[in-house]
C-alpha cells in the first residue's frame, strides 16, 4: 500500500510540474536554442556563419573613387579650399577603405594631411589598388 501511496504523489507532482515546464521553455526557448547552435558549431555538427564584410561593397568604393579623384586631383576654379579639403579628406578615407576590402598595405590615414609624404602615399595607394585589379580611374581619350 506504501508504494502505491508514494507513485499516487508521484504522478500528482509530474502532472502539475508539466504547465510549469512548458513556460519555462517558452520563456526560456531562444537561449536554449541560442545555446543548442553554439554547441553543435563546437562540436562541428553545424556550419560557423559566415562574417558579413567589414566595409561597403567593393562596387561602390569604386564608383566612389571615381566621383572624387577628378575632384581631388584637379579641383575647378572658383572651388573654395575648405570644399577642396572635404573632397581630398573623403577621398583618401574611401582610399583607406579600398585598400582594406581589397587587404593592400597602406599607412595614408596616419600620415599629417598637408604633407609630401601623404601625397606620394596617395599615390603608390593608387597604383598598389589599380595592380589589385581595381579599375576605378576614369580614362582620358
Amino acid at each position: 500500500m506504501d508504494g502505491i501511496v508514494v507513485v499516487g504523489l508521484l504522478e500528482v507532482v509530474a502532472i502539475s510540474m508539466v504547465p510549469v515546464a512548458i513556460f519555462w521553455v517558452c520563456l526560456h526557448g531562444f537561449d536554449i536554442y541560442a545555446r543548442c547552435v553554439a554547441l553543435g558549431r563546437r562540436v562541428h555538427l553545424l556550419p560557423t556563419p559566415v562574417a558579413p564584410p567589414a566595409g561597403p561593397p567593393l562596387e561602390k568604393l569604386a564608383e566612389d573613387l571615381r566621383r572624387l579623384h577628378p575632384e581631388a586631383r584637379t579641383p575647378q576654379p572658383g572651388v573654395r579650399m575648405a570644399r577642396h579639403r572635404g573632397i581630398v579628406a573623403a577621398y583618401d578615407l574611401t582610399l583607406v577603405a579600398t585598400a582594406r576590402a581589397l587587404e593592400v598595405h597602406t599607412t595614408l590615414h596616419e600620415l599629417p594631411t598637408s604633407s609630401i609624404d601623404r601625397e606620394a602615399e596617395r599615390m603608390r595607394l593608387e597604383h598598389a589598388l589599380t595592380r589589385a585589379g581595381l579599375s576605378w580611374q576614369v580614362q582620358d581619350h
